[in-house]
């Protein structure tokens, strides 16, 4: 019986290795993950903005020749 128990204990041993291994691995994939995602929503926010600048700059540049439009003599 106990060399049952030896045997059981040795076949754990010999996974241990390949869990820690297997741990290891998920952890840096998790941060990487995580590298990739906040990259991914900086280059979302920064495209976002310019975008948006952009439109707004085109908006206030129409208003602008609007209002001169107003004030421009006809001929």
């Amino acid at each position: 019986m106990s060399n049952v128990s030896i045997n059981e204990y040795q076949g754990d041993l010999h996974t241990l290795p390949e869990t820690i291994g297997k741990l290891a691995h998920y952890q840096f994939e998790l941060v990487k993950i995580g590298i990739i995602s906040s990259v991914n929503v900086v280059v979302f926010v920064g495209t976002t903005s310019i975008n948006l600048a952009g439109n707004v700059l085109s908006t206030v540049s129409q208003v602008l020749q609007g209002v001169l439009s107003v004030f421009t003599p006809k001929k």
